[in-house]
């Protein structure tokens, strides 16, 4: 389903690394990802999301427990008991 409309999704891409970028800047990016280091940038991404997704998702767990006091504290401060809507 996807691959039907593979077009579309680049044209959406082009667009808005058009709208950002300058035609210079676009050729720029465009011969450092034909050198070998931008092959391997590009090879890495995978690896790279999903290293930065780990480490995303552990800092957040890290700040759960912040974030939850903080909240249970405002609902506390705002009167707010179970069942009762914000205001």
């Amino acid at each position: 389903m996807l691959t039907a409309h593979y077009d579309e999704l680049l044209d959406i891409q082009a667009r808005s690394f058009a709208g950002v970028l300058s035609k210079e800047d676009l050729q720029a990016v465009g011969t450092f990802y034909a050198s070998p280091a931008g092959r391997r940038l590009a090879a890495a991404q995978p690896q790279l999301v999903q290293a930065q997704m780990a480490g995303t998702t552990q800092w957040m767990q890290g700040l759960m427990p912040e974030m939850q006091t903080k909240i249970v504290q405002i609902i506390k401060a705002k009167g707010w008991g179970p069942g009762d809507k914000p205001k």
